[in-house]
């Protein structure tokens, strides 16, 4: 089996995060992914995190916590509550940054990212916080899902993952982690910050009865898009480029086009979609924030990047008659309103849909400059692990042996 992985994932600087090396060998690698993230988001946006304390900042996770620490190490930390609670994937952040927002995990299956970020937005919207961190994690604790996703006939078995083509058999699952800094347009200026583009609106529905729990509903990802742009304001001739979900699974797939066609397809114009799976693999509950990441950039740029994928189009779907495109090299972004939609959809029928405009205020001139994030002491775990768990250690970690890594091309 294939997947695309993460590396270092037992690296952690311990004493720069104030934990105790037991408690951090004894915690879930999502949640030591996710502070690091963090603090690399802060950086990025030019915060010191002496700035942050005490500030009305929430965070807003999309995760799913499978972690199962060895008997063991629970015994030996400080804390096992940090490695038993999934709440603490989020409430880590806020413990260390001293926030004072909301914190919550979200668990939609590959829809978490995007619902954690339209609970982030409310939250916002109401004046409940003034800045929101979202973002979403994923790691492949064992081959537990890889087994899951065969045995339902929908892993890829060559690593090579197929969207919106003819040779789609299945997902190629991967690892991951993002984040990002949201802020009303408003207190974002007020705050001097880089404004990378605006949530313009975000949507959410869900299936309701279909033939399974996995069978998606067409009307419902066509009322899902057609609710996300009612909020937006905008026209369906606005949105130039789609981000979709692509599921790698030719009956999903065929769905999400005729969906997509019927909301924003056309005769008289071409609408451009495009899905970064073909690139990393599936992240599951992080899936929504790289979808999210990889269009923020575009918009940003002013840049389409080439798709990997549909290169032999389906057989029951005529993409260029419905108005549908595929980009196949990086290209300028010109459209005279560059705006972009992100389809997610999910194991249990949470339905995401959003829409992202580019920022455009020509007058406005940002303060704020990335800073340099502190060079961690990032030290290997296990390396002082208590003798007596050497063995089941070692019987864990040859479960992350049992995949090849994808070839993950950059954009």
């Amino acid at each position: 089996a294939h997947a695309a992985l993460l590396d270092d994932l037992r690296r952690f600087d311990s004493s720069y995060f104030r934990l105790s090396t037991a408690d951090a060998r004894a915690m879930d690698p999502q949640a030591l992914l996710v502070l690091e993230e963090a603090l690399k988001t802060w950086h990025d946006a030019g915060y010191a995190p002496a700035e942050l304390r005490g500030t009305a900042t929430g965070v807003y996770l999309g995760a799913r916590s499978q972690h199962r620490v060895d008997e063991v190490s629970l015994l030996h930390a400080p804390n096992p509550i940090l490695a038993t609670g999934q709440n603490f994937l989020a409430a880590n952040v806020s413990q260390f940054f001293d926030l004072r927002g909301p914190s919550l995990v979200v668990d939609a299956a590959c829809s978490s990212a995007l619902v954690a970020m339209d609970v982030a937005i409310q939250a916002l919207q109401t004046g409940r916080t003034t800045a929101a961190l979202v973002g979403g994690v994923n790691v492949l604790h064992t081959a537990g899902a890889v087994q899951l996703f065969k045995q339902r006939g929908i892993l890829q078995s060559d690593g090579c993952f197929h969207v919106f083509d003819r040779r789609a058999g299945g997902a190629v699952l991967g690892e991951g982690v993002g984040m990002v800094l949201l802020k009303t347009v408003e207190q974002a200026q007020a705050d001097g910050d880089r404004i990378y583009a605006v949530v313009k609106a975000l949507e959410l529905n869900n299936d309701g009865r279909t033939a399974g729990p996995s069978a998606p509903n067409v009307q419902a990802q066509i009322d899902v898009m057609r609710g996300a742009l009612r909020r937006s304001g905008l026209a369906a001739s606005a949105i130039t480029h789609i981000e979709a979900n692509g599921a790698g699974s030719e009956v999903s797939d065929l769905l999400e086009l005729k969906a997509v066609a019927a909301v924003y397809g056309g005769s008289d114009r071409v609408c451009e979609l495009g899905s970064m799976k073909p690139n990393i693999g599936h992240p599951l509950c992080a899936e929504g924030i790289a979808s999210f990441l990889k269009v923020v950039l575009m918009l940003n740029h002013r840049r389409r990047v080439p798709f990997l994928s549909a290169q032999q189009p389906l057989q029951h779907f005529d993409a260029a008659g419905a108005g549908i495109g595929f980009c196949r090299s990086l290209t300028a972004w010109d459209a005279p309103q560059r705006a972009a939609a992100i389809n997610s959809f999910a194991d249990g029928g949470t339905n995401a849909h959003a829409i992202v405009q580019a920022f455009e205020q020509p007058d406005y001139v940002a303060r704020r400059r990335p800073l340099d994030p502190p060079q961690l002491d990032r030290v290997d775990l296990d390396a002082a692990r208590p003798a007596t768990t050497v063995v089941s250690i070692r019987a864990a970690s040859t479960s992350r042996n049992f995949w090849k890594k994808t070839n993950a091309d950059g954009y």
